[in-house]
């Protein structure tokens, strides 16, 4: 969600957006047919579905100034003309008859026919199924966890954009274009799902029962993105962190329900030029996620105090991808420790296999970060048996217990401003610097294999607790496996 049109009317916007959603909500609306009443916070009312469409576009944005009657009116004419052919929740809309006569002034067709629903029988995963991402990880280990557990499941590609690079799976279920069964489980971010619901239109959801796994990583779900719970029956939370965030704010259900993590490789110190007379620490982070959250800088900082030069005992491998999305941001890590051989930067989007490879051939992952969802690569590390330095707060606190970790006390601070979307009046963790240099310390005087890990992340594990629940809900029948 942009808020960098050159005004506050996105956020102001958003927030009533969200309050009116909530109002309906408590009237017995229904919530999908939100979506398709009137914004009447501005004098020209626009559907709730359109406002939503012009929050998520910058363009639209510098375009239409929705805080004026004139520009409220020159963006409805460019949904009718443009928007329509763009979105199908808008040809959706304006085919029913209460919105094509309240806009449009002419005689409206029949809103198509919600297609037939089995009553029950299993699910359709729909997610980033093939995208180099986290949150596609996630729908691949859930695919693999109703796998495991028996659950009678479709999968449904939702394409993360042509900047995000493919990664090559084999999944147990057919991957259709349309759902098949009457429950829906959603790996996608909540404003993608939004997205989702405006590109693809309402099919998805007539009928059956959402569930969506979103991820998040402060301590707060925000009120302006409220609105996105009108898509969800129940929220499953991949944390014990990202449970408290959406809680006490969510209308509907949400339900602990940890991830899968699949994590296999074997050391190659050779094929990624790592000395075998050095203790190899790795750093992780993506360029499309923040830099500030992920903190390679701290990595940095604590290994330079920890191991001064000339001490080439030890190395430190700072991977990322796709960092060109903050090419500053980039240049200035480099910078700052440009007179330091021993330091390894590598932007290069790697398949699956090659980054576990990664962490399996060094000696320790160390993740200083400020906040953090679940942290998977994490624990990815544990099931690789790596030690692991990581900071003591947030998501990655559910397994604290597993694997040979040494956790970095920190303290709570906010977000410096732009350093996190919807960061305002939240806070993160400040890892302490000593206690990062002292953890690194131990991690080289300590084993460097950890022990082996409990069954916590295994997909079987967490297919029992998936099957249970839609069990609960009615969405699978009685005895059904795949």
């Amino acid at each position: 969600m942009s808020r960098n049109a050159g005004s506050s009317a996105p956020w102001r916007i958003g927030l009533a957006l969200s309050r009116q959603a909530r109002d309906a909500l408590r009237g017995g609306a229904d919530p999908r047919e939100i979506f398709f009443q009137p914004f009447r916070s501005a004098e020209s009312p626009l559907l709730l579905v359109s406002v939503g469409i012009w929050l998520m576009r910058p363009d639209l944005q510098a375009a239409f100034d929705l805080e004026s009657v004139e520009g409220q009116t020159r963006f409805l004419a460019w949904q009718v003309d443009y928007g329509v052919n763009e979105y199908a929740v808008l040809r959706e809309a304006f085919a029913r008859p209460d919105v094509r006569g309240l806009y449009l002034k002419t005689p409206a067709e029949a809103p198509p026919l919600a297609s037939a629903v089995p009553a029950s029988g299993g699910v359709n995963l729909v997610g980033h199924l093939r995208a180099r991402l986290g949150i596609g990880e996630d729908a691949r280990c859930a695919a693999a966890a109703l796998t495991a557990a028996g659950v009678p499941h479709v999968l449904i590609d939702a394409p993360a954009g042509a900047d995000i690079g493919a990664e090559p799976h084999v999944f147990g279920a057919e991957i259709v274009a349309a759902p098949v069964h009457a429950t829906n489980l959603l790996f996608l971010s909540a404003w993608e799902t939004f997205r989702y619901f405006c590109v693809h239109g309402s099919s998805l959801w007539r009928g059956r029962k959402t569930i969506c796994v979103w991820p998040w990583e402060l301590p707060q779900w925000p009120e302006p993105l409220a609105f996105c719970t009108l898509l969800a029956d129940e929220i499953w939370a991949i944390s014990g962190f990202v449970r408290n965030a959406f809680e006490l704010r969510s209308p509907v259900p949400v339900i602990s329900m940890p991830s899968a993590v699949v994590a296999t490789a074997t050391a190659d110190r050779a094929a990624y030029g790592l000395p075998d007379d050095a203790f190899v620490f790795v750093s992780f982070f993506d360029g499309n996620s923040s830099f500030a959250r992920k903190n390679p800088a701290g990595a940095i900082a604590a290994f330079r105090t920890a191991f001064p030069l000339p001490d080439f005992s030890v190395r430190l491998v700072v991977k990322a991808m796709r960092a060109g999305a903050s090419p500053d941001a980039w240049r200035d890590l480099q910078a700052s420790a440009c007179d330091d051989p021993r330091i390894a930067f590598v932007d290069e989007e790697w398949r699956r296999d090659e980054t576990l490879g990664l962490i399996a051939s060094c000696d320790c992952l160390v993740s200083l970060h400020r906040a953090e969802g679940f942290g998977r690569p994490i624990a990815e590390a544990i099931l690789l048996r790596r030690p692991v330095v990581a900071t003591k707060w947030s998501g990655n606190l559910d397994f604290r217990d597993e694997g040979l970790q040494y956790l970095v006390d920190a303290d709570l601070r906010p977000p410096p401003a732009g350093g996190y979307a919807w960061g305002e009046g939240q806070v993160w963790a400040e890892p302490d610097s000593k206690a990062a240099v002292d953890a690194l310390l131990a991690a080289v005087r300590g084993a460097r294999l950890a022990p082996p890990p409990g069954p916590a992340f295994d997909p079987a594990t967490v297919g029992v607790r998936y099957r249970a629940r839609l069990e609960a809900l009615g969405a699978l029948e009685s005895g059904s496996r795949s």
